[in-house]
């Protein structure tokens, strides 16, 4: 499954623009001093679920669904794999192998 990269504080920072409210105004709603503002979320690539959760709900609108996927994550059906592979235990100084094979 291939994820897009987004940088999640310019889209922020675009939405902000578009609902019309000064950054210093946006800054005080979230208890962030209107100078870093830019540092603490505008310039962020990534910010902090609880912060992201807490401007949504400033901004009205669930930031959360930028990084949904298009695509369905157990979508492949699993059934028709087969797993091999070698357990290795040493226990008391005796070491024991078993190899496995599930279908």
């Amino acid at each position: 499954m291939k994820i897009e990269r987004i940088h999640i504080g310019q889209i922020i920072e675009e939405k902000v623009k578009e609902q019309k409210k000064t950054k210093a105004s946006f800054a005080k709603s979230l208890g962030i001093k209107r100078q870093n503002i830019e540092e603490k979320v505008f310039s962020k690539k990534s910010i902090d679920t609880d912060l992201l959760s807490e401007i949504s709900e400033k901004l009205g609108i669930n930031l959360f669904s930028y990084y949904k996927s298009d695509e369905v994550c157990n979508e492949k059906n699993y059934s028709q794999i087969e797993v091999k592979g070698l357990l290795s235990i040493e226990w008391n100084g005796k070491k024991q192998s078993v190899d496995f094979n599930f279908k």
